[in-house]
Order: C-alpha cells, then sequence, then structure tokens
C-alpha cells in the first residue's frame, strides 16, 4: 500500500465547541446633526462652496424632519 493511504492514526472525535455568549457592542448616541455640522465646518475650513451646500441642505433636512409643532404663522386665514 502507498505510505500516505496509510491510517497513521485514529480518526478525531468531534468535541462540542465552548460557547461564548456576546454582549452587543456599546451603543453610543449618533448624533446625526452633529455630523452634519462636522461637515459643515471642513467645508468651510477648505473653502469648498458646493462642500457647504450640501451640508446645509443635509441640516436643513434632519431638523425638518424632527418632530416640531407648527406655530400661528401657519394657519393664515
Amino acid at each position: 500500500m502507498l505510505p500516505f493511504l496509510k491510517k497513521d492514526k485514529e480518526a478525531s472525535v468531534s468535541v462540542p465547541v465552548d460557547v461564548q455568549k456576546r454582549e452587543p457592542d456599546e451603543e453610543s448616541d449618533y448624533d446625526t446633526l452633529e455630523s452634519a455640522a462636522d461637515d459643515l465646518i471642513s467645508a468651510i475650513h477648505a473653502k469648498d462652496t458646493k462642500g457647504v451646500c450640501v451640508a446645509l441642505r443635509a441640516a436643513f433636512e434632519l431638523l425638518d424632519s424632527e418632530p416640531h409643532d407648527e406655530g400661528p404663522h401657519t394657519n393664515e386665514e
């Protein structure tokens, strides 16, 4: 018989693996408005006009999407 076909050792037995319980990653409060402000500051420092426009639009869209009470200025009669 060829040497690489010989069984030198017995087959290994499957042993159950220890299960490690994972904890969720630490959740930090991600503030999207703060991120938009960081983008705005970066664009201003870089004197990037288009970047400022994008950051301002993002900030206005974020603020507009937040729940808010409409004032009497919207109740035009």
